[in-house]
């Protein structure tokens, strides 16, 4: 017997009116297959404090499970009806494509706003990276966020919950490259050798839940001189930047 699955469309939601409304809705990255974010598909254009007011013509209401009326619904068309009253004045209908699960979209979410507050508080001065692993993942955020960075001032690495995989000396290599050179050309134009580097202060956040290659990381990070990591657990905080919490 098939398992019949809930459709989520990415979104937090409050209750207003007696009706459900959107509090929040999660970006994704909708031209990748893992990060689909049915709300916000070109043509759908749902915004936050938007009403959801009917799913598949049936009316929804606060005292009904809103889950309820996505069961079966996962990577099926389905019609909500949105608008930007609770008494259904100027709504309309929207189709969309519910997803299994919103915890990729949740995740990048967590990402982009430790990034954006890092940027924030330093005044676009240092990078923040998150390696969810030491395997395909983790490598793969890394070459994103850190090379995208390269010319920063700084760096904030945050390994929290990251669950192994290979030794990473290949980050480790490229956090403790000091520069070698500095080239000016004849046009004018200057840069430090070797390139792709961020070459000032590191510091990476740990805790308790990362393991394997996660908690050899941080012991390599800090045994080759690169910079100190800030341990993360119950009752603990950490300062750099007061960027997010543990």
């Amino acid at each position: 017997m098939d398992e019949i699955k809930v459709g989520l469309l990415g979104a937090d939601y409050s209750l207003d009116q007696g009706r459900y409304r959107f509090a929040r809705i999660f970006d994704g990255e909708n031209w990748n297959p893992d990060l689909q974010a049915p709300l916000t598909q070109p043509g759908v254009k749902v915004k936050p404090g938007e009403y959801l007011l009917a799913v598949n013509g049936r009316e929804l209401h606060s005292p009904d499970n809103v889950y309820s009326f996505f069961l079966a619904t996962a990577g099926k068309q389905t019609v909500l009806r949105v608008g930007p009253t609770a008494d259904g004045k100027g709504a309309r209908d929207v189709t969309v494509v519910p997803v299994p699960s919103e915890g990729n979209l949740r995740h990048l979410a967590w990402i982009e706003g430790n990034r954006r507050k890092v940027d924030e508080l330093s005044g676009g001065r240092v990078a923040y990276v998150h390696l969810p692993d030491t395997a395909g993942d983790g490598y793969t955020s890394f070459n994103r966020y850190f090379f995208a960075q390269v010319g920063k001032q700084a760096a904030v690495l945050d390994e929290r919950f990251n669950h192994g995989g290979q030794l990473a000396d290949y980050i480790v290599d490229y956090l403790r490259r000091p520069p070698m050179s500095r080239v000016m050309t004849r046009e004018g134009q200057d840069y430090t050798e070797p390139v792709a580097s961020i070459y000032g202060p590191k510091v990476m956040i740990i805790n308790q839940f990362a393991g394997s290659g996660g908690d050899a990381m941080p012991w390599y990070f800090r045994k080759a001189g690169i910079g100190r990591w800030w341990g993360c657990g119950p009752g603990a905080g950490w300062s750099v930047l007061a960027a997010t919490r543990c």
